[in-house]
């Protein structure tokens, strides 16, 4: 089984499968409604969606992004996440397939890296591609896009929380709480986090001042060039002292709508989650974790944010960390 992190949106956080792999449905809006990519691949002569396996240490949106790229010449940023593909391969493997919708923009060229996998990648609307894809399979993708497309969910903007990497124990840190540092454990999933992170659009970088929460998203701000910007009502001490300070704050990225990744601490989480429920369904509520530690160091939870002028969380994923 690979060791590769996974979407509990999708599935349990270890997936029992012998094969992983992820990819993407890219679609656009155009003259005459909603348009999808498809590829051809010559070896089967049949058109799928863009996909791929895992490849040693990524993620799978990590490895969305990439075989997007190499399948279609697409560069691309993940959206509401859609159902999973499972599987047989030769009888005997499991494979599960996860896949995202991604939105694409403007007039592009497909340029497959190798063609002789990928001969031909083309637009078609969804009443054509409903009838070209292969396999009947994957009109479970196109149906969960139609169905999100239908109440603007597709357009679902990320809002992105990450909770601080490992840290230095608490019990035996002497010094001020705010200065308390990451492990090396905590700096692997730092690092870690640059890549992953890249799969989502990202408009702004926010964090609480105190420093493990910094120095969790400086390997992201340095690969990006963005400035993190400082939020002291996301640090242990504000939220505990004046919660309804945090509580306006986060309110705030809600109705703002623009691609965001925030850094803050395991006792600010229940703050954050009450927030999330209020603006979502129960079925996606339910999904939100309820109990103590709420996220693992270094662990992501991206909230898909329906736009509006009432905020609404269409889903949820939880992405693990690396942990050794």
């Amino acid at each position: 089984m690979s060791s590769a992190s996974v979407s509990s949106a999708q599935a349990s956080s270890r997936v029992s499968a012998d094969i992983l792999a992820a990819g993407a449905v890219c679609w656009r809006s155009g003259p005459d409604g909603l348009e999808v990519a498809l590829i051809h691949r010559p070896r089967y002569n049949d058109w799928s969606w863009p996909k791929g396996k895992v490849e040693s240490g990524e993620t799978l949106p990590e490895t969305a992004i990439r075989e997007v790229r190499e399948e279609t010449g697409l560069d691309i940023h993940l959206g509401v996440p859609l159902p999973t593909a499972e599987y047989m391969v030769g009888g005997k493997n499991l494979k599960k397939v996860f896949y995202w919708s991604a939105q694409v923009t403007g007039e592009h060229s497909f340029t497959p890296m190798n063609k002789r996998e990928v001969d031909e990648v083309r637009w078609f609307p969804v009443g054509e591609a409903r009838t070209k894809l292969t396999s009947y399979a994957d009109r479970d993708q196109l149906d969960a896009l139609e169905t999100y497309d239908a109440t603007d969910a597709l357009r679902a903007w990320p809002l992105i929380l990450v909770r601080h990497g490992k840290a230095f124990p608490r019990a035996k840190w002497h010094e001020t709480e705010h200065v308390r540092p990451l492990l090396a454990l905590g700096t692997r999933q730092a690092m870690a986090l640059t890549g992953l992170l890249s799969a989502w659009e990202t408009k702004k970088l926010i964090s609480s001042p105190w420093k493990r929460c910094m120095a969790t998203l400086a390997p992201l701000a340095a690969a990006t060039g963005k400035t993190i910007k400082k939020a002291s009502c996301l640090s242990e001490k504000s939220t505990a002292a004046n919660p309804d300070k945090t509580i306006r704050f986060i309110e705030k990225l809600l109705a703002k709508g623009k691609p965001v990744i925030y850094c803050t601490h395991r006792p600010v989480l229940p703050t954050i989650l009450e927030i999330y429920t209020q603006h979502s369904p129960k079925r996606i509520s339910e999904k939100l974790p309820k109990t103590d530690p709420y996220l693992k160091p270094g662990e992501v939870l991206i909230a898909y944010v329906r736009p509006g002028a009432v905020p609404r969380i269409v889903d949820i994923e939880r992405i693990r960390p690396i942990d050794s």
